[in-house]
């Protein structure tokens, strides 16, 4: 259906943190850099696991991964950042006890020219952090602090941004503001892939979703068909109980 090439492809990745024990199975996944792609599923479904694999923070058992067409199934994480990934994980993903300029400069510490012209216009992706670039990173807000994670991904101008639970622990408002920035990034030309919790607010935003359940790719569709489909809705984004669903012919029963 879709003939150009996509940004990253992972093709039957299987592993966990324990070799022999399997904590996602034989996943296949496809990301283009003109789209957000969002993974949902109920706590311990892997979407994390997942994710750790594809940007090469865990090894996995089987399978291959390719970003921008090269095999890159071997890479270490830091080879992957170098080659155009950012990653920002769920948690210790900013310096407490630096400043946001120092946070940014950290992030860029790879940059061989450029780096402070990089850091204005890091910046000014995220007003809530221009005006203040000597604030220590301790005294912001969740919001912002996961705000400055991401901008201190930013700095090597990746073109796929990874993304584990950036609403974790946030307000709605916040939420929402900070879904509001990860799309202005993807439209500056950066592909998403982003593992989510809040999946009713990250689906309104995502051009195609995954659904994980106990390490398998249950479903894959738009965002909007995630939204609007019943075995959704019930399982994960409180329309009915949710409880006793399983995996069933592609589907969720």
């Amino acid at each position: 259906m879709n003939e150009r090439t996509p940004l990253l492809q992972v093709e039957e990745f299987s592993g966990g943190y324990v070799d022999g024990i399997d904590i996602i199975h034989d996943v296949a996944l496809d990301l283009y850099q003109d789209e957000i792609l969002t993974i949902i599923g109920p706590n311990g479904a892997g979407k994390s696991t997942l994710l750790k694999a594809i940007v090469g923070a865990l090894p996995f058992e089987r399978g291959r991964r390719w970003f921008q067409g090269e095999d890159v199934s071997g890479w270490s994480t830091p080879r992957m950042i170098a080659s155009g990934v950012g990653y920002v994980p769920q948690v210790d993903n900013v310096f407490t006890s630096m400043s946001i300029r120092e946070n940014l400069e950290m992030g860029g510490y790879m940059r061989k020219t450029g780096l402070r012209e990089r850091i204005a216009e890091v910046l000014a992706m995220f007003p809530d952090l221009e005006g203040r670039p000597r604030e220590r990173a301790s005294r912001l807000s969740g919001g912002q602090r996961q705000m400055l994670a991401m901008a201190r991904a930013l700095m090597l101008d990746p073109v796929m941004l990874c993304l584990d639970e950036p609403t974790a622990a946030l307000s709605p408002a916040a939420r929402g503001e900070l879904l509001a920035r990860i799309y202005n990034i993807h439209m500056s030309g950066v592909g998403i892939l982003m593992v989510e919790q809040n999946a009713t607010e990250a689906l309104v935003w995502s051009d195609r979703a995954v659904v994980m359940v106990d390490g398998d790719k249950a479903l894959e569709g738009t965002g909007l068909d995630m939204l609007t489909s019943a075995d959704v809705g019930r399982a994960f984004l409180g329309q009915g109980d949710g409880e006793g669903f399983t995996i069933e012919e592609g589907g969720l029963t």
